[in-house]
């Protein structure tokens, strides 16, 4: 355990005089390798445990090669052994993750469970999986990226046509694409039942075409509203070196939308045979709702080839340099900073359009922006996501959390619902442009408050009939300090502190839990933490040994709500 001193400042982390939770900017002072291992592992996974920082601190001499050798491991994610975390995907039986699309139709919008609650146990499950993956699986990386294609390509899961159908989409169209093509990635998600429900391409047709999915394809999935041309008409907009107008206009959306009639879903609607083939709820091309004719879309022709239409704008848009400098800087704000530098976009975006038709292009732009001149310059600027702060406190607790279908859904009731006021709960952002990623979204007086809720809360939830804590305080404290004359107030202060935060904090923090702990005994006395445990006993004439390993807990859930633990 390293000492954190009670002279401990702010010359590690800093920014003036303010509060580093409400800063603009920080400096990251640190050059130890341990610190920088610990920075890339707050970084780009779900929280920094010990064994995460000696593992990357074993991969190499320096902080390049020990970089490189991780990201190409956490890169080839689908051969990184994973076995704990599918134990535990298996042992919590989720019975809709490997449905096929057209069973979860059969059974959860055509079947005997089509009603609350097991209609919306397909994305209820794609929500606990994710929790689960999180906090125990080895492909860190993978499941970040998924978390931010998830806010890319955003669905609303809850939604009553869409629930049944969403462990398809998590598992069909992002999760096999996360860290490798975005072109095939993209068409995935177009012809996905979820997709073609939340933004209405299944109803678009000839003679009456919607163009909500063209519209979202181009604002926000690809050229980004920065490309917008608003009010120009085709041939108005600049045609750049390539012969391709560098960006679009309403015109553009129109045609892209009538590139796309006809990409349905087997719903039995009233229009398509009867017959039980076209209720599967699958992805289907309905060629006599398909408009046909050539079609102008920025600056070119797309020739009448009717799906082939669809796939040759998808061509375009995932190629075109506008869709590089977005997606890039989405990337580049997702790892380094809210602000990233714009030259760290362009050469990323120029690496994304170097190899947009190659099957790792997406890994090859990661290998791009994490490097350690990026990483170093960034640290400090990320602040965490309510659902990063809730599974880096799993992750960091040795947590036993498996979520699932109890009866009296305790304790997961209870830490979903105070999740979900978070204003981050899984798959629930109503608009097509996904959850924010930047520190003054999650700043505000509300998210905190409901994110300190339920952290305050964790460390007390157990399962039912004295059953397990999910946070395994106690047991992590006993075993880090082994002897009962170690466990004074300051020596568990700092201890977690370290465990938590893994750099100095704040004095007047720091103080404050120890103050908290030691109640009216001296901070280098002993604390009682195994008599009467888990709870301790009334002591109300010593409150230095009163419900002791409570107020353990409690000082925890403190530190975990210091700004220094809101930082990524």
């Amino acid at each position: 355990m390293r000492p954190i001193p009670d002279t401990a400042g702010l010359s590690h982390l800093r920014n003036s005089e303010d509060d580093r939770i409400f800063a603009d900017t920080f400096v990251d002072d640190s050059s130890e390798s341990v610190d920088f291992a610990r920075m890339v592992m707050e970084r780009l996974t779900y929280g920094a445990t010990p064994s995460d920082v000696s593992s990357f601190l074993s991969l190499g001499d320096d902080s390049e090669a020990r970089l490189e050798a991780w990201l190409n491991r956490q890169l080839d994610w689908q051969n990184l052994p994973d076995a704990n975390a599918q134990s535990r995907l298996d042992a919590a039986g989720y019975s809709t993750l490997s449905k096929t699309t057209g069973e979860l139709w059969a059974d959860h919008v055509r079947g005997s469970m089509s009603n609350w609650p097991q209609r919306y146990f397909p994305v209820t499950e794609v929500e606990d999986a994710r929790f689960l993956r999180a906090i125990y699986s080895n492909r860190q990386l993978h499941e970040m990226m998924v978390e931010f294609w998830h806010d890319h390509f955003n669905v609303y899961g809850r939604r009553f046509e869409i629930a049944p159908v969403f462990s398809a989409y998590d598992r069909d169209a992002i999760r096999p694409f996360a860290l490798g093509n975005f072109r095939e990635m993209l068409e995935h998600v177009a012809r996905s039942t979820a997709m073609l429900y939340y933004l209405d391409n299944r109803s678009n047709r000839s003679g009456g075409y919607n163009e909500n999915w063209a519209r979202e394809l181009m604002e926000l999935h690809t050229l980004g509203v920065d490309a917008y041309y608003p009010g120009a008409m085709h041939g108005q907009v600049p045609i750049g070196s390539d012969g391709i107008a560098v960006g679009y206009s309403d015109a553009d959306v129109y045609d892209a939308a009538r590139c796309f009639t006809g990409w349905t879903v087997r719903n039995g609607h009233g229009q398509l045979p009867g017959t039980p083939e076209y209720d599967t709820g699958e992805f289907i091309y309905w060629s006599p709702w398909h408009e046909g004719g050539q079609k102008p879309f920025m600056g070119q022709f797309i020739p009448n080839t009717g799906q082939q239409e669809a796939r040759l704008v998808m061509d375009l848009l995932a190629r075109h340099p506008a869709t590089a400098r977005h997606i890039c800087a989405k990337l580049c704000r997702r790892f380094i900073a809210d602000d990233p530098p714009q030259a760290l976009v362009d050469s990323a975006a120029e690496v994304w359009r170097l190899h947009w038709d190659r099957h790792d292009q997406i890994q090859r732009v990661l290998r791009h922006i994490l490097n350690v001149s990026s990483l170093t310059a960034g640290a400090g600027q990320k602040v965490r996501r309510p659902f990063e702060m809730v599974t880096a406190l799993l992750r960091k607790t040795n947590a036993e959390f498996a979520p699932g279908r109890w009866d009296d859904w305790q304790p997961y009731g209870e830490f979903f619902n105070r999740f979900q006021q978070t204003g981050h709960s899984s798959f629930e952002w109503p608009a097509p442009d996904g959850y924010p990623d930047v520190a003054m979204r999650w700043l505000s007086a509300s998210s905190m408050g409901q994110t300190w809720r339920l952290i305050s809360r964790m460390p007390e939830l157990r399962m039912p009939d004295d059953g397990p804590f999910l946070l395994g305080i106690h047991d992590i404290t006993l075993s880090g300090l082994p002897q009962a004359s170690q466990r004074t107030a300051r020596n568990l202060a700092d201890w977690w502190i370290e465990r938590l935060i893994g750099r100095p904090v704040q004095p007047q923090r720091r103080a404050q839990v120890i103050d908290f702990l030691r109640q009216n005994a001296d901070a280098d006395a002993p604390l009682d933490l195994t008599s009467n445990a888990p709870y301790g006993s009334w002591s109300g004439n010593n409150l230095s040994a009163h419900f002791t390993p409570v107020r353990l807990r409690v000082a925890v859930s403190l530190i975990a709500m210091f700004a220094e633990f809101h930082q990524r």
